[in-house]
């Protein structure tokens, strides 16, 4: 296990809290192992028999808590985000489906069916350019029965945002951004008593207090402000995509709703931003309409333009949770108890993020060096594999590191992107698929280097 690996685990896992000292090594190596593999089973991952048990064992510690794994990682995002002016922090959930796992014990339901599994909240903070720093608070239950989804599981949301307000640097703005879920009239209350910036899709109408009795009624009546182009990910349906899109604003006031029960008697004053997708495609089912509340000012077409582009960046939060479970393979855990699972989960969770991370810093600072983010052996053994062929016929592979983008383009081709003139950049998928391959290079150049194969190479 090299040690350059160790080193990041240890920056993100340090400060754990167990109460035995010896279970926060244990938990680097764990982490190390999962990110050196991350698309594998904890066995494979592990490799020795004795490093499977002793994993095992660490996730079954009584004294070990997701809470706490997830703690320390939020800790070191922390320290990440000192320096930003802004940092927004979205929040969803996603069912963790173990329906296969009969054996399993604690599990819940997750959906109609008959469906079982778990529910994860993650909030993921990030640089206003879309970079995910790291996750600043992460809650992992199960549903006691089906339909209990209401306002004491609503109240994560809340939770989510005053764990991200409680980790936020000094002088560092927060704006916190929700889906659809995310559009109770708690969630608003709960915002103006901390004070905290949100950006919230709207999920239905609903009564105003006011010049307009609904919402519907003050949309109709919005003033226009512009237009603006906006990139929409790829799909597995659609390709990447430009839109424009245009805005409309209007303010609003939100009355208490008969399901609050909270303290606040009078309501809430929120902006409201109208963006509606002009000339979709033909082939797009569904254009762009995002009916969003926010906290945010929205006086001039740049001001609204900001509350919807830090909206369209809510996806990196899926994207995160694909990672966890496509990428990670989390709902493929055989794991005998819902807690054991919840370690696990909390433990995949700091490797997904830091796939993410690299996906997404090299596109924002391309011509950063490699080092930044690979070790020695690894940037070394990914520069091996791209000029194998070169190789063979005499020449010389590069001696210095790539530019942060080449490392990460190289990579991706591991995992079969084919890096064409119209691919665009590479997405997580690929570059998990060739994170795992250059690890299975990186263990044949550390073992010819200690064999003496290989000089420094």
């Amino acid at each position: 296990m090299e040690q350059a690996g160790l080193l990041w685990a240890a920056q993100e896992c340090n400060s754990a809290e167990f109460g035995d000292e010896r279970l926060t090594p244990r938990l680097i190596r764990l982490v190390t192992a999962l990110a050196e593999h991350p698309g594998e089973s904890i066995p494979v991952a592990l490799g020795d028999w004795h490093q499977v048990k002793a994993g095992y064992r660490f996730f079954d510690n009584p004294k070990v808590t997701s809470n706490a794994i997830i703690a320390a990682h939020a800790k070191a995002t922390a320290e990440r985000l000192k320096g930003q002016n802004i940092v927004l922090a979205a929040q969803d959930t996603s069912g963790v489906s173990l329906n296969t796992h009969e054996a399993t014990q604690g599990l819940g339901p997750i959906g109609p069916e008959g469906s079982r599994g778990l529910f994860v909240h993650s909030c993921l903070a990030g640089r206003i350019d879309g970079t995910p720093l790291g996750l600043l608070h992460q809650k992992i239950w199960t549903r006691i029965e089906t339909g209990a989804d209401g306002a004491k599981e609503s109240e994560r949301w809340i939770e989510g945002m005053r764990a991200c307000k409680a980790r936020m640097p000094q002088g560092t703005r927060l704006v916190m951004v929700g889906d659809r879920e995310n559009d109770f009239f708690g969630y608003f209350a709960a915002v103006a008593e901390e004070q905290v910036d949100a950006i919230v899709r709207a999920a239905h109408d609903r009564k105003l207090k006011g010049q307009y009795p609904s919402l519907a009624m003050a949309l109709a009546a919005a003033a226009p402000v512009g237009t603006l182009t906006v990139t929409v990910s790829r799909t597995p349906e659609h390709p990447e995509r430009e839109a424009t899109l245009a805005l409309y604003t209007t303010s609003v006031e939100l009355p208490p709703t008969t399901s609050y029960h909270g303290s606040r008697k009078d309501a809430v004053a929120l902006n409201v931003v109208c963006a509606y997708e002009l000339n979709a495609p033909s082939e797009v089912k569904e254009p762009i309409r995002w009916i969003l509340f926010t906290t945010l000012p929205v006086a001039d077409v740049e001001q609204t333009a900001l509350v919807v582009r830090w909206y369209s960046l809510r996806w990196r939060i899926e994207r995160f949770h694909y990672v966890l479970k496509e990428g990670c393979h989390i709902e493929s855990l055989q794991l005998q108890t819902a807690r054991r699972l919840e370690n696990a989960i909390a433990t995949f969770s700091i490797v997904a993020w830091r796939i993410l991370w690299l996906t997404y810093e090299a596109r924002q600072n391309p011509d950063a060096p490699c080092t930044s983010a690979l070790s020695a052996l690894e940037w070394k053994a990914l520069v091996l594999a791209m000029y194998q062929r070169k190789l063979l016929k005499g020449q010389h592979a590069p001696q210095k590191p790539p530019s942060l983008a080449t490392a990460i383009m190289y990579i991706a081709r591991l995992g079969g992107f084919l890096a064409r003139k119209g691919d665009g950049d590479p997405g997580v998928k690929t570059i998990w698929r060739g994170w795992q391959n250059l690890q299975n290079r990186v263990a044949m150049l550390e073992a010819a280097q200690l064999s003496g194969l290989l000089g420094g190479a």
